[in-house]
């Protein structure tokens, strides 16, 4: 019988623990309608060619506690690259829910079929239209290639450090002045339309602005939303960028 080189089992289940962590704290796995075991023999297999194409191999530790906490630290390390996923498009669903209250459709939610919760009716649209961008440019593509070059500069079972809080705050930053510049024009708009309706109770008290200023402002808001639709690839795919930069930042 063949022998099983055991550091590269070692090396495909570490890698395994960091990109399962991963996928599970960002939205894209979600985005994908497939049962848990589909994903874990995905992530499996994808761990294990990886390791075997890049030459990756990992020191076997003597005792079970010690690989306990090899894989303790790969979860870590994955939640980390996954939480910066996951900020760049939990961004874009808090200025979704930003302009949901300004628009007025923050009375009513609609139930996310990704989430299964109750989610804002903007933010849930910008979210669809984030993955279609991301999908669309090719970003899965480049976050496999991301692991990769994650998995050459922190190898699977090799001990790394916990970034500062620059890289953080810097990439927390990039992403909510983009999230701001694709949200400012419907802003913008809204805050027009209510100047007029402002302008419009005063000279007619009579006028309920109520039930007339709502229709007035989703409509505005949409509006302005379909016409700046096409200018928010460019500003979505730098939030993607900022996430390998990131990555790169807290690996190399």
């Amino acid at each position: 019988m063949p022998e099983v080189d055991l550091s590269w089992v070692a090396a495909t289940v570490l890698l395994w623990t960091r990109m399962g962590t991963l996928l599970a704290l960002s939205p894209l796995a979600q985005a994908v309608k497939a049962p848990p075991s589909f994903w874990v023999l995905f992530t499996l297999v994808l761990a294990g060619t990886l390791c075997s194409a890049l030459g990756l191999r990992a020191t076997v530790p003597a005792g079970l506690g010690g690989f306990a906490l090899q894989m303790l630290s790969e979860a870590t390390f994955g939640a980390l690259l996954g939480l910066s996923v996951h900020a760049a498009f939990a961004v874009l669903q808090i200025a979704g829910r930003l302009l949901d209250l300004q628009m007025g459709l923050g009375i009513a939610t609609v139930l996310d079929p990704v989430t299964r919760a109750n989610a804002p009716m903007i933010g849930a649209a910008l979210s669809m239209l984030a993955l279609s961008v991301f999908f669309g440019s090719d970003g899965h593509h480049a976050l496999l290639c991301g692991i990769a070059q994650t998995a050459q500069w922190v190898p699977p079972g090799a001990a790394w450090q916990l970034p500062d809080a620059a890289p953080l705050i810097k990439v927390a930053g990039t992403m909510f002045s983009l999230a701001i510049v694709v949200m400012a024009p419907a802003l913008f708009m809204l805050l027009l339309a209510e100047l007029v309706l402002d302008v419009m109770s005063r000279v007619l008290p009579q006028m309920n602005v109520l039930f007339v200023g709502i229709p007035i402002k989703v409509m505005v808001g949409l509006a302005t939303l379909a016409v700046a639709a096409p200018g928010m690839a460019p500003a979505l795919r730098k939030v993607y960028a900022s996430v390998f930069l990131f990555w790169q930042e807290v690996a190399a």
